[in-house]
């Protein structure tokens, strides 16, 4: 199987035409959804199966308050970082402040499954489930994070749920969706599977190409039982931890390169600045990505001249409530 595996930057490659491309008809939705599993499958062979697979937030007031909930990380997993944790937050934030308890949870786009135990301890479901098109997450996170009768994770395709209509009281969304072909069946299906009263947890990179907020307006135009409770650009807060991240920690961001790719200069340049791309560094304002290493230093530059993103750079929050019809 290892063999089969991709490089980083393979897979950035892949995940960037997926990102990009606006699918015309059946056969392209295929591609773009072999090239996500296939993208994904590499990723969850070589990434910690444990991580939080997203950019992180930092912000001190959202920090204050993460840290006044009774409620110890460590014991689901001692090795993350407090970005990861506090986008996870931010994203149910408002429904742990409505103490919106004792409910069923469904997070698609689940990744190793982290973010659905952690969803889950804080809200204090009833159930939660988590779902991802890539079995070698859903397996790495039955194998960490399954709860007999409380917490499960399937595989299934986000614009296809194997799910009852009006089945959960939550559903939730992070860093995902700019992957989805046809992102209004994904809307479609979060509208059947929520309850009345139920809320949607919604975040995502904006990209021009998919334009998500502008196609999440126009649906929920068309379905006058869905109301926006909140939205908010988010885009400062997860800048702030990618640039903890890479910039400020560059040291560490380095010595962790190097333990997954080697020594060797050539190949270490290439993946490393695969890697600076997946954790969000070409997010950042292009006169932020500045570093003092000199290996880095070319790294910057190359992605300060790149658009992997292009266009309007923008993380966005929406909280979404299904009222009676």
């Amino acid at each position: 199987m290892d063999g089969e595996l991709k490089k980083y930057s393979q897979i950035i490659r892949q995940l960037g035409f997926v990102v990009k491309h606006q699918c015309i008809n059946e056969s392209e939705v295929r591609i773009a959804k072999q090239n996500v599993l296939d993208g994904y499958n590499s990723w969850a062979h070589k990434a910690y199966n444990k991580a939080f697979l997203n950019w992180g937030l930092w912000d001190k007031k959202v920090y204050n308050e993460y840290s006044k909930l009774d409620f110890d990380f460590s014991t689901i997993c001692n090795i993350q970082d407090i970005y990861a944790q506090l986008l996870i937050y931010y994203l149910i934030s408002p429904l742990i402040k409505k103490q919106f308890y004792s409910k069923r949870l469904l997070e698609v786009g689940c990744g190793n499954g982290i973010g659905v135990r952690v969803c889950s301890e804080l809200l204090k479901t009833k159930y939660a489930l988590g779902v991802d098109l890539v079995s070698k997450l859903v397996l790495n996170a039955n194998s960490n994070f399954y709860k007999e009768n409380s917490i499960n994770y399937i595989s299934s395709d986000a614009e296809n749920l194997p799910l009852a209509n009006e089945s959960f009281d939550i559903v939730t969304n992070l860093e995902s969706s700019h992957l989805y072909p046809q992102i209004e069946h994904f809307f479609s299906e979060v509208d059947r599977i929520l309850i009345p009263e139920g809320f949607f947890c919604y975040a995502d990179i904006h990209v021009d190409q998919k334009n998500q907020e502008e196609r999440l307006q126009s649906f929920i135009n068309s379905r006058k039982h869905l109301k926006i409770i909140q939205k908010v650009n988010i885009t400062k807060m997860v800048r702030a931890a990618i640039y903890e991240r890479i910039i400020t920690r560059e040291k560490e961001f380095y010595l962790h390169a190097e333990s997954l790719f080697g020594h060797e200069p050539k190949t270490l340049l290439t993946e490393i600045t695969a890697l600076a791309q997946a954790m969000g560094l070409s997010f950042l304002p292009w006169w932020k990505i500045r570093f003092k290493t000199p290996f880095l230093q070319p790294i910057g530059k190359n992605i300060r001249k790149g658009a992997y993103w292009g266009g309007k750079k923008c993380f966005f929050y929406y909280l979404i409530q299904k009222v009676f019809k």
